[in-house]
C-alpha cells in the first residue's frame, strides 16, 4: 500500500510554522548536498528553522553548554561540572515568582560511557508546606527544615540535536503543562535535557541524542537528582522527598526510572508518574505497520499513522547507540532528509515534521523506511536493551493515558500486568481518561497527578494510608464532564508566547 500521510498531530505541530508574516522568505540554508529537498521543501524547512530560533532562549547556544576542561570520561556519574545559580530570565517566559538555575553534570549512556549532561532547575516562590504524616519522626517536614520538596521532570520528544534542549526553550518546552505548574505549587523541579541535548557528547563536538533509550534517560534523571542536591544543599536535603514524573518519551524514561530504583534506590524516593509512556517503541511500530498492511486507510487508528512518522528518528537513535548500523533502515530519500537537511541544520521536532511529514514534503510510507527494517539483528538487540515494562520496579507508580492517545492502550495494559506479575509487592495503578489525547491528557489528569504528588510527598501511600499496602494492577477510567464539547487534538491547542520588553509590553495589557 502506498500511503502518504500528514497525521493530525504533525499538522498541529506545524501550524505555528505556516504563518508567513513572521518568517523570512529567502532561504540561505546549507542544503546544497540534499538531492530530495527541492525549493518548496527548503522554504518549508526555512520556516521551521525561523520558528525554532524564535522559540529558543539562546541562538546560538550560550557558553553555559560548553564542556568545561575539567570533564574527564573517568569521572563518577553524578559529578557536578557547572552550576549557574541564577539564570537570567530575560529570554524566558518563566512566570513571576519562579526563578531558575542550570546545572551540568555527568551521566551514563546506554553503553556505559560517562557523558556530560545539562538540566534546568525551577525554584518556587515558597515551598509546598507538608508534614511527613507517616514518618517515625512526626515532626519531620519541610517547614521545620526550610527545604524544598522535589519533582524530577522528564520531557517528551524535543528533537535529537544539541539545540533541542528544553533548558534552551524560552518556555522550557512544557511550560504550564507541567514544570511551571509544579513550581507554582511549591515544588522545586529538576528537569534533565538528556545527554546529547544542550551539551555535545560525541567526538569532534558532534552530538545526537539517543532518543528512545529509556534506561539511559533514567540515568540522566537519577544523576540530575544527585547533582542538584550537591549543587544546592541549603535548599534540598540529601534524603529529601521527591517524586519522578514524565510525559511521552519522558513517561517511558520514568518507567525505566522506577525499574532503576528497584536496583539502585535513591534516598527520598516517593514514587513515579508515567503519562502516555511508549514502553516498547519497536513493538508499537510493528503493530502500526501490521495495521497499515491489513486495514483500509479509512479504518486506520490515528496512533498507527502517527507511529509511522517516528521511523527516521528511531533509526537515527539506534545509529547513535550502534554507529555501525549507519541508518540501515532508512530509504535513500529518508537518509537524505536526515543527513543532508536535519543534521546540517541541527533542527528540532517542528522542523523535522516539516521535512518529513507535512505537505508538500510528506513522504509516503515506502519512502520513510525500508520494508522489515525492524527485523535487523541490531534493531532487535537495541529493542531488548531499551524496552520497559515486565520488569521489577519500585513503586508506588501511577500510569496515566488518554483513551484516544497515540500510545496503544492494549500494549500499555499488557505492560502493567507484566510488571505486576514480577513485582506483586509494589503499587502500580493505570488510569485512562475518557476522550483525551496525547497532550491534552496532561491537563485532564492534572488534579489526579497533582494530588498524587502531594500525598506521596506527605508520606501517604497510593491508598492514602500510612501502611504501605501493595495495590498492583488496579485500572480505572475517568469519565469527563462535557467531554464531547471540549477541544480534541493530539497536540496542545495553545502556545506560550514570549513578549520582549519594553518594545512590546503593550501586548500584555489584556
Amino acid at each position: 500500500m502506498k500511503l502518504a500521510f500528514a497525521p493530525a498531530y504533525l499538522v498541529g505541530l506545524a501550524l505555528v510554522a505556516v504563518t508567513p508574516c513572521i518568517f523570512a522568505q529567502n532561504s540561505s540554508l546549507p542544503l546544497s548536498k540534499s538531492t530530495t529537498c527541492d525549493e518548496k521543501c527548503q522554504q518549508s524547512v526555512q520556516r521551521g528553522v525561523t520558528f525554532e530560533q524564535e522559540s529558543h532562549a539562546h541562538t546560538p547556544l550560550d557558553d553555559f553548554y560548553s564542556i568545561p576542561a575539567s570533564f574527564k570520561p573517568s569521572m563518577e556519574p553524578g559529578t557536578l561540572l557547572r552550576v549557574e545559580t541564577h539564570t537570567n530570565l530575560i529570554n524566558y517566559t518563566v512566570p513571576a515568582g519562579l526563578t531558575m538555575s542550570r546545572i551540568m553534570y555527568t551521566s551514563q549512556s546506554l553503553n556505559g560511557t560517562i557523558v556530560p549532561a545539562s538540566a534546568y532547575v525551577l525554584w518556587p516562590y515558597a515551598p509546598f508546606e507538608y508534614t511527613d504524616k507517616c514518618s517515625s519522626n512526626r515532626k519531620r517536614g519541610n517547614k521545620a527544615e526550610g527545604k524544598f520538596p522535589l519533582v524530577a521532570w522528564a520531557h517528551g520528544t524535543s528533537g535529537q540535536f544539541v539545540k533541542c534542549a528544553p533548558s534552551n526553550y524560552r518556555s522550557l518546552q512544557y511550560h504550564f503543562m507541567a514544570p511551571y505548574t509544579l513550581g507554582l505549587e511549591g515544588f522545586a523541579v529538576v528537569a534533565p535535557d538528556y545527554a546529547g541535548l544542550g551539551v555535545t557528547t560525541g567526538p569532534n563536538g558532534e552530538s545526537s541524542h539517543a532518543w528512545g533509550s529509556s534506561p539511559a534517560g533514567a540515568n540522566d534523571v537519577a544523576y540530575a537528582i544527585d547533582a542538584v542536591r550537591k549543587a544546592f544543599p541549603e535548599y534540598l536535603a540529601t534524603d529529601g522527598p521527591f517524586v519522578a514524573m514524565g510525559h511521552s518519551q519522558g513517561g517511558s524514561i520514568m518507567w525505566a526510572f522506577a525499574e532503576r530504583q528497584a536496583k539502585a534506590p535513591q534516598a527520598g524516593y516517593r514514587g513515579t508518574i508515567a503519562i502516555s509512556p511508549p514502553t516498547r517503541v519497536v513493538d508499537i511500530l510493528n503493530s502500526a505497520l501490521a495495521k497499515i498492511a491489513s486495514l483500509p486507510a479509512s479504518q486506520l487508528p490515528a496512533w498507527a499513522l502517527v507511529t509511522l512518522g517516528i521511523q527516521p528518528k528511531l533509526i537515527a537513535a539506534i545509529t547513535t547507540v550502534y554507529p555501525s548500523y549507519n541508518y540501515s533502515g532508512m530509504t535513500p530519500t529518508s537518509y537524505d532528509r536526515w543527513n543532508n537537511v536535519m543534521k546540517p541544520l541541527q533542527v528540532c521536532l517542528p522542523t523535522e515534521n516539516l521535512a518529513f511529514n507535512i505537505p508538500p514534503n510528506n513522504l509516503s510510507a515506502s519512502e520513510i523506511a525500508k520494508p522489515n527494517w525492524t527485523a535487523h539483528s541490531t534493531v532487535l538487540e537495541w529493542k531488548d536493551r531499551v524496552a520497559v515494562g515486565g520488569k521489577k520496579f519500585k513503586g508506588p507508580m501511577l500510569a496515566i493515558v488518554g483513551e484516544n492517545d497515540v500510545i496503544p492502550l492494549d500494549i500499555l495494559d499488557q505492560d502493567v500486568d507484566a510488571s505486576c506479575k514480577v513485582s506483586k509487592d509494589q503499587s502500580l495503578e493505570m488510569v485512562t481518561f475518557q476522550g483525551s489525547e496525547h497532550f491534552p491528557v496532561i491537563q485532564t489528569s492534572r488534579m489526579r497527578w497533582m494530588s498524587w504528588i502531594k500525598e506521596r510527598i506527605s508520606g501517604r501511600d497510593a491508598n492514602g494510608d500510612c501502611a504501605k499496602v501493595a495495590m498492583c494492577g488496579k485500572k480505572s477510567v475517568v469519565k469527563g464532564f462535557n467531554s464531547n464539547y471540549t477541544v480534541h487534538s493530539i497536540t496542545p491547542n495553545w502556545l506560550v508566547q514570549w513578549v520582549p520588553t519594553p518594545q512590546e509590553m503593550w501586548k500584555l495589557a489584556l
